[in-house]
């Protein structure tokens, strides 16, 4: 049996720290996916592909994973998704649109706007869904079938039995906590992995300088009365991530010696780091 690692990278949620974790640990092995048209269009099919032509592939990172993967009795798929409290992940969408070499309206809109302006745009219905319930839709189904479609109940519960099918979900605010978790349920098919990492890709630093929940506060503070309206249409996203922190926490505590495996994925991070 070939056992393949993939890796859903939700938009400003780690994920290219955990491409860069991938590729140290794997090398040639890891692919990291980035002809977005092809998986998108053609995603199952694009996978099975893509596995027949590199027979030695061990792990694969796409920002379109799809939720319906290539059948093969020969594969096995393990599906890895990080997930982020949507305040936080907001602030980072809009550093990293502030800097960002390209021509999106997103990145156009962060490079004139105030962080409130640009929130206040984003939550308009007319403009792409990148902070509005993001992860929920990200979750529930094909990126294709919801193109111009608000975030709904039948979204959020698909996205909830999705998330409960995983055998790990990470946190980002625990990152990592979950590097460990993830370590832990795939080394019995991955002997070697080593998820120690070297931050990657880190956006200007802000209100997140403060720790999440006083860059939560601050957050809503300056939003102001926009606040309200952020919150309700991220309402799927804060419940989504709440029980999967509630989750995620049950699962480490399932680890034996867990203090002491994070320790270790401390010190080998640190080592990394060259201190």
């Amino acid at each position: 049996m070939r056992h393949v690692i993939l890796h859903g990278h939700i938009f400003k949620n780690a994920g290219t720290t955990f491409d860069w974790s991938l590729s140290r640990s794997f090398g040639h092995a890891f692919l990291d996916h980035r002809d977005d048209h092809a998986m998108r269009s053609r995603g199952a099919a694009c996978l099975a592909d893509i596995f027949s032509s590199k027979p030695n592939l061990l792990a694969l990172s796409t920002h379109h994973l799809p939720r319906a993967l290539p059948a093969s009795p020969d594969l096995c798929h393990h599906c890895i998704y990080l997930l982020r409290h949507p305040l936080l992940r907001m602030r980072s969408v809009y550093n990293f649109e502030r800097v960002q070499r390209a021509d999106t309206l997103g990145a156009k809109a962060a490079k004139r706007m105030t962080f409130k302006d640009y929130v206040v745009w984003r939550m308009e219905a007319k403009t792409p869904a990148t902070i509005r319930n993001f992860q929920t839709l990200y979750l529930a189904r094909p990126r294709r079938s919801r193109q111009g479609r608000s975030c709904d109940a039948a979204d959020f519960a698909e996205a909830m039995d999705f998330a409960k099918s995983l055998p790990a979900l990470g946190i980002v605010e625990h990152y990592d906590e979950s590097m460990v978790l993830l370590e832990e349920s795939l080394r019995p098919y991955f002997p070697t992995l080593d998820l120690a990492y070297i931050r990657q890709n880190v956006s200007l630093a802000h209100a997140s300088d403060l720790g999440d929940d006083r860059a939560i506060a601050y957050t809503l503070q300056e939003l102001g009365e926009v606040a309200a309206t952020v919150i309700d249409r991220n309402s799927y996203d804060l419940a989504l991530y709440q029980a999967s922190l509630e989750r995620f926490r049950a699962a480490v505590s399932g680890i034996s010696d867990f203090a002491a495996k994070l320790a270790d994925f401390r010190k080998r991070c640190a080592q990394l780091r060259g201190r």
